[in-house]
């Protein structure tokens, strides 16, 4: 079985006092101890953090570095002897090409940030034994946001989102890294000696929305871009709507402002919900009948002239037919032509995907009748006595 994992995500430039300010914070104030440090940065930062927190310079261990002092200082008093932090963790954003980025300064720059920053986080955050704890504080702006939004996007239950707020005395000081049990004099900016454990560091935890999106497969295959994940997550957001298109054995629908290419028996379970909504009544087991009725008349009108596997498959009634397992195929090719066009995860949510009752049997659809529109196959639905 596979261990616990909690890790620390922290985005950093050329400032990493941040992560062990951060780490300092969740560890004295919230208990929240990291099995492990991940943190997204440039070549630039790179290089900071392994000279400051890991001793590390020109490629050689030089010193403790502020990450080993840190444990050293409390990890006895809180039960911890290591962090995991090597080079490994250390992750440099990189251009079109995979080069390292020294920098982030341009537009282009910014979006390969952003892709980076989502990917890694849509990563990390397909592991139920992960914990997530993103921290915000360094790093450009635009990464604090895209690390925030990544979150929105993928994150858990189990995942919070923080920023850490240091006395401004001891902001951005070559020498500090956390308040030090013991004292420690330090000089500030004007020259002055002030003591590393008088400084008072806080966490703010920060609200967010959990879209609840899962993480898709284009997304794990890293086929999908920042700028593309949005537009999946605000027409998932946006008012649902349905709109079928004509003719009717195309299975066209458009979904919001997304038009869909379903299979035969996503779009018969999808039109069998709206016309049963329309008409009063629920699809499902325990109105058996009327679904099957319902839904053979449509998947015959859209499969006209193949074999009638279907009608074979809900013949009868009860146990006799197979109306159960046909109803969560359906459901199924829905999901699956969500989860494709929307990048959605296995787990996600939406009002587009028809939800189902363990307790009942029946199939259900989270949209108003008002916002469904199938004027486009009115005659097809005439025919069919549906109208």
């Amino acid at each position: 079985m596979e261990k616990q994992r909690k890790i620390l995500l922290s985005v950093t430039g050329m400032s990493p006092a941040v992560v062990t300010e951060t780490l300092y914070a969740l560890v004295i104030e919230k208990s929240f101890i990291p099995t492990e440090i991940q943190v997204i940065t440039t070549e630039q930062g790179k290089n900071k953090l392994l000279q400051t927190l890991l001793g590390i310079q020109a490629g050689r261990k030089e010193g403790k570095g502020a990450l080993q002092e840190f444990i050293e200082d409390y990890g006895d008093k809180y039960g911890f002897s290591s962090i995991h932090f090597d080079e490994s963790c250390i992750h440099i954003i990189q251009d079109a090409q995979s080069e390292n980025l020294p920098d982030i300064r341009t537009p282009e720059e910014n979006e390969f940030a952003a892709n980076n920053i989502v990917q890694l986080v849509g990563e990390l955050c397909q592991n139920d034994n992960v914990t997530l704890h993103v921290s915000i504080a360094g790093g450009r702006k635009t990464m604090g946001f895209f690390m925030g939004y990544a979150l929105s996007l993928y994150g858990r239950e189990q995942d919070s989102l923080s920023h850490v707020l240091v006395d401004e005395r001891y902001e951005n000081l070559p020498n500090f890294y956390y308040p030090k049990p013991y004292s420690f004099p330090i000089y500030d900016r004007d020259g002055r000696e002030i003591d590393a454990k008088d400084c008072e560091v806080m966490l703010a935890e920060i609200p967010w929305v959990r879209l609840g999106l899962g993480v898709p497969e284009d997304l794990k295959q890293q086929s999908i871009s920042y700028s593309e994940s949005v537009k999946n997550a605000q027409a998932l957001l946006e008012q649902p709507s349905l709109t079928f298109l004509s003719p009717m054995d195309d299975c066209n629908v458009m979904f919001g402002s997304k038009q869909l290419k379903l299979a035969p028996r996503g779009y018969t379970l999808l039109l069998s919900l709206v016309i049963a909504k329309k008409q009063g009544w629920n699809i499902g087991i325990q109105e058996d009948q009327e679904t099957i009725a319902t839904y053979l008349k449509i998947y015959r009108y859209i499969k006209a002239g193949e074999n009638d596997s279907m009608g074979k498959r809900l013949k009868g009634s009860g146990v006799e037919n197979d109306l159960k397992k046909v109803l969560s195929e359906s459901q199924t090719d829905i999901r699956r032509k969500m989860m494709e066009c929307f990048s959605l995860g296995k787990g996600a949510k939406s009002d587009y995907i028809p939800s189902s009752s363990h307790r009942t049997g029946n199939y259900s659809l989270n949209i108003e009748l008002e916002n469904i529109d199938v004027s486009q196959i009115e005659t097809d639905l005439t025919h069919l006595n549906f109208l």
